[in-house]
């Protein structure tokens, strides 16, 4: 690893090079390596928070909303960075090779060598909320006790260091409840440094394993808890338009009657209640993440008309979408 990035001043300073994103060292808070990203004001508002540990997993934590399009480059750092895209939108553009486009929930993992560049671009009146654990490659050995074999090498002596990567998938559920429990913590501040370094690399152990288990190919036996995981995956990749149960019971190799009961027995809920309830959660992320129009959140979670939302929402919640800001 470089020396000149185990200091997370020279790491902010490397970070902001080429960037219209402002990027500020947080001086009073209770964790260290604390930083704050702000978007180019003209364009859009939020903020990004960040976390940096130079030898572990280190958080980011990203809220932003674009009033008008715009792109942001940033400079490669031969960082290994697992996004975790949870809500809104992005174009992810790689050394002018990969992309990728992020409308739902996903999972991205990306390698960016030194000097190559990574542009994000965010069209109008589009919103994101995600997180990012980053790590140098070389750490990974260090942190597992060997390097995954389903990433190419990319520490400082492998061969493939100065090659750009970049791989999606849908967010497991797994890893978006994970990620969920930090968007919004109720912790002491005194214990706020070590939940974050913890909560920092459970992202990192589950994104791990799921590449792992996709590298691997294997066929994982159909046991009830293995179609729940994955309609569980399915339902939160498309709350726009969730599939059915009997579309659901097809593509997991049941009956419709025998995945309802699965699913209950799991969520002590049935399917429609389940889908309801993860519309109604993913709507109060996009509601308290930032200033997204009602309207739009709406669309988000599947509904054609405010009013109906506003319904659903204050049933569940008790009160109005405009109380939960």
């Amino acid at each position: 690893m470089a020396q000149s990035l185990t200091n997370t001043d020279e790491f902010l300073q490397n970070l902001s090079r080429g960037s219209r994103f402002v990027v500020q060292r947080t001086e009073d808070s209770d964790v260290s390596g604390e930083y704050r990203v702000l978007p180019p004001t003209e364009y859009a508002s939020g903020h990004v928070m960040g976390y940096y540990d130079a030898r572990n997993p280190s958080l980011t934590i990203r809220n932003v909303e674009a009033r008008y399009g715009f792109s942001d480059d940033e400079p490669g750092l031969g960082r290994l960075v697992f996004l975790l895209h949870l809500a809104g939108s992005r174009c992810i553009e790689l050394g002018g090779v990969h992309r990728v486009e992020l409308n739902g929930p996903t999972l991205g993992v990306y390698y960016q060598p030194r000097g190559v560049g990574k542009r994000s671009t965010w069209i109008r009146g589009t919103n994101e909320t995600s997180l990012t654990v980053g790590i140098w490659p070389e750490t990974l050995s260090e942190i597992f006790g060997f390097y995954p074999g389903c990433l190419p090498d990319f520490s400082s002596t492998g061969a493939a260091r100065g090659e750009a990567f970049l791989y999606s998938r849908p967010l497991p559920f797994t890893l978006m409840s994970a990620a969920e429990q930090l968007l919004h913590p109720r912790i002491h501040p005194i214990l706020a440094r070590n939940y974050i370094a913890t909560k920092s690399s459970e992202l990192l152990y589950l994104s791990l394993s799921t590449l792992l288990t996709d590298h691997e190919q294997v066929s994982r036996p159909g046991t009830a808890l293995d179609r729940v995981q994955q309609v569980k995956t399915l339902v939160d990749a498309s709350l726009r338009n969730p599939p059915s149960l009997t579309e659901l019971a097809a593509r997991v190799g049941v009956s419709a009657q025998e995945l309802s009961n699965e699913l209950r027995a799991e969520t002590r809920v049935g399917y429609a209640q389940y889908v309801t309830d993860r519309r109604m959660k993913r709507a109060r992320l996009l509601l308290e993440g930032g200033d997204t129009p009602l309207k739009q959140v709406a669309f988000e979670v599947g509904y054609g008309h405010t009013s109906n939302f506003c319904a659903s929402f204050k049933r569940h919640f008790g009160m109005t979408p405009k109380h939960a800001r």
